[in-house]
């Protein structure tokens, strides 16, 4: 099997912080996560301060979280996010549609089976040739 070593190849998460990564000696999408956990840590202080309860309503506070949630996600996992939107969409609708008594047990059934089933893809198929920092982890 041959081994790619191009970046584009090793990440589909942004490309921003090549340079950072070079200098560092890290992984590209390590470095995006862990820019991404700094950034989150700054933007909670700025969602309280400006958002918070006593300032925006509930709409506006979850439009914010959601988008910016994404745009993180974009950010470390490039396509591969699309895996973790299909499992909350999924899990989503297991909430709205199903039995209250049995919401925990389809959703916990979903999330792992499908979790495990690109865990074992990544393993087996591609032979953990994907990325360090998986969306499966």
């Amino acid at each position: 099997m041959v081994e790619l070593t191009d970046t584009a190849f090793k990440t589909t998460g942004s490309k921003w912080l090549l340079p950072v990564s070079q200098y560092v000696n890290l992984p590209l999408e390590q470095v995006n996560f862990l820019a991404c956990q700094g950034f989150a840590l700054a933007a909670a202080f700025w969602f309280r301060l400006y958002l918070g309860p006593s300032h925006a309503n509930p709409l506006v506070r979850h439009a914010v979280a959601t988008l910016l949630g994404i745009a993180f996600l974009m950010f470390c996992f490039g396509w591969y996010s699309a895996h973790i939107l299909t499992v909350v969409a999924a899990n989503y609708l297991i909430m709205i549609k199903a039995d209250i008594n049995h919401v925990h047990r389809y959703s916990m059934v979903i999330a792992m089976g499908y979790l495990t089933a690109c865990q074992v893809s990544r393993v087996f198929i591609f032979n953990y040739g994907i990325l360090s920092t998986d969306f499966s982890g």
